[in-house]
C-alpha cells in the first residue's frame, strides 16, 4: 500500500496553501494530495522546530525526509542557516523548494532514497522519520545521519513513544555513544545525539 514516504505521482494533484505561526512567524505554506499531514502543520513537527536549539558549528541544516519542508523553512529562516531538503517524494520536494523560496530561505532540495547521492557534511539533521515506512528505513535515517554529520554536528528527530523511540533511542547510542531526550510531550519525545568524532 503506498504512503506518504513514496514516490506516489500518480495520486492527483490538488494544490493548495495553509498557514501556519511558527516560532511567532507566520508561514503560509503550499501543500498537496500524498504528502505527510498535508492539511497542517502536526504537532510532532512543531514541537522538534518548538524545542530545537542551534547548533554551535557553522554548517547547513539538513531537513531528511522534508515533506513539504515546514521544519527545515523554519530553522533555517529563524536561524539564519540554509537549508538542504530531501524526500524520496518528488511532489514533497516539489513543495519543499517552493515553500523554502516563497517563504525566503535559501535552500538545495534533492529527491532521492534517504541520503543517496549526498556527499556533503551538515552542522544538523532535523527528521520526523517516516513511521509508515517501517523500522529499516527509520533506522537507516539515523545511521545516514551520523555518516553526514560533521564533528560535533547534531541529530534532532521527534517520535512517538507507542512508535518504538526507546528502542529507536538504543539504537542511536550505538551509533553516537550519547542522546538526550530534550522533551517529553503528549506522548511525542525530542532527541537529540551528537556526533563526537
Amino acid at each position: 500500500m503506498a504512503h506518504y514516504f513514496t514516490d506516489n505521482t500518480d495520486l492527483k494533484s490538488e494544490l493548495f496553501t495553509y498557514e501556519a505561526t511558527i516560532l511567532g512567524v507566520k508561514y503560509t505554506l503550499y501543500s498537496d494530495n500524498g504528502v505527510f499531514s498535508k492539511e497542517h502543520l502536526d504537532f510532532g513537527s512543531l514541537l522538534l522546530i518548538e524545542e530545537f536549539k542551534n547548533p554551535d558549528i557553522e554548517g547547513k541544516l539538513l531537513d531528511l525526509g522534508c515533506g513539504n519542508g515546514v521544519i527545515g523553512i523554519a530553522l533555517g529562516k529563524s536561524y539564519k542557516r540554509d537549508v538542504f531538503m530531501v524526500d524520496i517524494n518528488p511532489r514533497a520536494t516539489l513543495l519543499a523548494s517552493k515553500n523554502a523560496t516563497l517563504n525566503k530561505v535559501n535552500h538545495q532540495v534533492l529527491t532521492t532514497d534517504c541520503l543517496n547521492g549526498v556527499e556533503e557534511e551538515f552542522a544538523c539533521v532535523l527528521t520526523n522519520p517516516p513511521i509508515r515506512a517501517g523500522k529499516k528505513v527509520v533506522y537507516n535515517f539515523f545511521l545516514e545521519s551520523f555518516n553526514h554529520l560533521k564533528t560535533n554536528g547534531e541529530l534532532w528527530f521527534v517520535m512517538r513513544r507507542n512508535h518504538g523511540v526507546e528502542s529507536a533511542i538504543k539504537y542511536i547510542d550505538e551509533l553516537f555513544n550519547n542522546h538526550e531526550v530534550v522533551k517529553r510531550k503528549n506522548g511525542f519525545w525530542i532527541v537529540k545525539a551528537i556526533k563526537l568524532k
